[in-house]
C-alpha cells in the first residue's frame, strides 16, 4: 500500500505541473484543467512510458522473461522439465527539478531470488534497486542506495535484459554478490587521444539486500579500474553483451578490481547474516573476505568476446570460539583446535579461483550463436561451489526488436569434478528456451 501511494504521488506531482503531450488515449483533469498523457511518437520497445513534465520527467519500464527448462544428470535420459521466471522486472526512472539528480527504483517479481535461509536474515526478494545519483558534471557521478554493484564481475555491469546467454556464469554464480547499499562514485578521464580511464569507488554493506534490514559485519571496500584504449562504445555497448551496433572500428575495455569485505558473513556476499560467529564472550567476530578480477570485453563489426579471471582468499580471525545458528543461538566450538576453527569457518565462504570466457557473432539476419566456457578451482578448504568444476554453453538467439524482444534457445553442461564422478553420473545437462520482452 505504502508503495502504491508513493507512485500516486509522485505521478499527481507532475500531473500538477503542465505536463506536456506525448500520445496515448487518456485524459487526465488536475486542479481543474484537463491535461492529455500520451506515449511519445517515435516509441520502440525498451523505451517504457514517459511522463514528462516542466520539472522532470519519469520512465516506466517493464520486462518479462519467460523460460521452459528441461534437464537431466543422464544424457536426458531421467529428464526434469519445468517453467520459470527467470525476470519480471518493473524500474522506475527520472528526475525532479534538477537534470544532474536522477534517481532510480527496481522491483523484481520473481522468485527465482528467493533466500535460501528463513526468519527475519533473509532478505527482500522483490526490490533490487533504489538509488539516488547526483552528477555534478558529465565526467564525475556520486550515488548512494541499493544496486548492482561496479566491483563484481563485468557480467553483472550487463543488465540481464541484455545478457547474450539466458543463465549467467558459473564464475558469476560463484563469487558475484551483486546487489548491495552503499555509496559510489564514477569517473571518466580522457588520458590522451582516444584513451579512457573510468574509476569506480564503492563503500558498502558487504550484505547485499539482507544488509537492508541488520549489517552484522564491517564496512565491504572496492575498487574497479577499466581502461579504453580505442575510446568510447558507441551507444553504450560496454553495457550490453552482443555487439548491436556493429562497432565499425575495435572497442576494447580492461578493467581490473578488488574488493575488501570487512566481515563477510555469508559465502559471497549475497545474502548477509547466514553464517555469523563470536568470541569467548560471544561478541559477533567474522572473517575478511577479499576478492580480485581481471575482465574484458571486446567488440568488432558483429563479434564481440567477453572473459574474467576471479581469484578469493580470506583472513579467519583467531578469536572466534563458536558459531551462531539462525535460531540465534551460540554454539562454542568445543573440541576444535584453532585450524579446525579455521578450516570451519572457510568451509562456509567460496574461496578459490574462476575463469569465464564467452564470444559471439551477430549476423545481419539478427541471428546470433554464441559459446561460453567456464572453470571452477575451489581452495581445498572451502565450501562445494565448485562440485560442477568445468561448465559449457551453447546459446542461439533470434533478435526481433534487439535485446528489448527476442527468442533463444540455450544448452548447458555442467561436468562434476573428477572425484565425484560415478558411473552413472558425470555432470548434468540443461536445455533452456527463454522468450523475452522490455516495454
Amino acid at each position: 500500500m505504502r508503495k502504491r501511494m508513493a507512485l500516486f504521488a509522485i505521478v499527481g506531482f507532475l500531473l500538477g505541473n503542465n505536463i506536456m503531450a506525448q500520445e496515448i488515449d487518456s485524459t487526465l483533469a488536475v486542479s481543474g484543467n484537463v491535461h492529455i498523457l500520451r506515449l511519445q511518437k517515435s516509441y520502440r520497445l525498451g523505451e517504457g512510458l514517459l511522463i514528462r513534465s516542466s520539472v522532470g520527467r519519469i520512465t516506466f519500464n517493464q520486462s518479462i522473461q519467460t523460460a521452459f527448462i528441461d534437464s537431466s544428470n543422464n544424457g536426458f535420459s531421467n529428464n526434469n522439465t519445468g517453467f520459470s521466471y527467470k525476470r519480471a522486472r518493473l524500474t522506475i526512472r527520472g528526475n525532479i527539478f534538477d537534470k544532474s539528480i536522477t534517481f532510480n527504483a527496481r522491483v523484481n517479481l520473481s522468485s527465482n531470488y528467493a533466500s535460501a535461509t528463513t526468519g527475519s536474515r533473509s532478505f527482500n526478494n522483490e526490490l533490487e534497486e533504489a538509488l539516488i545519483q547526483y552528477s555534478p558534471s558529465p565526467t564525475h557521478t556520486f550515488n548512494i542506495g541499493l544496486r548492482a554493484d561496479y566491483i563484481d564481475t563485468r557480467e553483472i555491469r550487463i543488465e540481464g535484459e541484455d545478457q547474450d546467454f539466458i543463465s549467467r556464469s558459473a564464475t558469476s554464480s560463484a563469487f558475484d554478490a551483486v546487489f548491495d547499499y552503499g555509496i559510489r562514485y564514477v569517473g571518466k578521464y580522457n588520458i590522451g587521444g582516444r584513451q579512457i580511464l573510468k574509476p569506480y569507488l564503492s563503500l558498502t554493506t558487504g550484505e547485499s539486500r539482507a544488509g537492508l534490514q541488520k549489517n552484522y559485519g564491517g564496512l565491504k571496500y572496492g575498487m574497479r579500474l577499466d581502461y579504453y584504449p580505442f575510446d568510447d562504445f558507441s551507444h553504450g555497448g560496454d553495457a550490453r553483451a552482443i555487439d548491436e551496433e556493429r562497432e565499425p572500428t575495435p572497442k576494447l575495455v580492461i578493467g581490473a578490481v578488488c574488493s575488501i569485505n570487512k566481515g563477510a558473513s555469508s559465502a559471497a556476499g549475497v545474502n548477509g547474516g547466514r553464517y555469523l560467529y563470536g568470541d569467548v564472550n560471544q561478541n559477533i567476530v567474522l572473517p575478511e573476505y577479499t576478492k580480485c578480477i581481471f575482465d574484458y570485453l571486446f567488440k568488432y563489426r558483429g563479434f564481440y568476446s567477453m572473459g574474467n579471471i576471479v581469484n578469493t582468499s580470506a583472513v579467519v580471525p583467531t578469536s572466534i570460539t563458536g558459531s551462531y545458528k539462525v535460531s540465534g543461538a551460540f554454539t562454542p566450538f568445543t573440541g576444535l583446535s584453532s585450524h579446525q576453527i579455521d578450516s570451519t569457518v572457510r568451509s562456509y565462504l567460496n574461496l578459490g579461483t574462476g575463469f569465464s570466457f564467452q564470444a559471439g557473432y551477430l549476423f545481419k539476419s539478427n541471428w546470433s550463436l554464441s559459446g561460453r566456457y567456464s572453470f571452477l578451482n575451489n581452495d581445498v578448504y572451502t565450501a562445494s561451489f565448485a562440485s560442477f568444476n568445468k561448465n559449457y554453453s551453447v546459446v542461439l538467439t533470434k533478435y526481433l526488436s534487439g535485446n528489448n524482444l527476442k527468442v533463444q534457445a540455450e544448452f548447458d553442461y555442467s561436468q562434476l569434478q573428477t572425484d565425484l564422478q560415478s558411473t552413472t553420473t558425470k555432470g548434468t545437462c540443461i536445455g533452456q528456451l527463454m522468450f523475452s520482452v522490455n516495454l
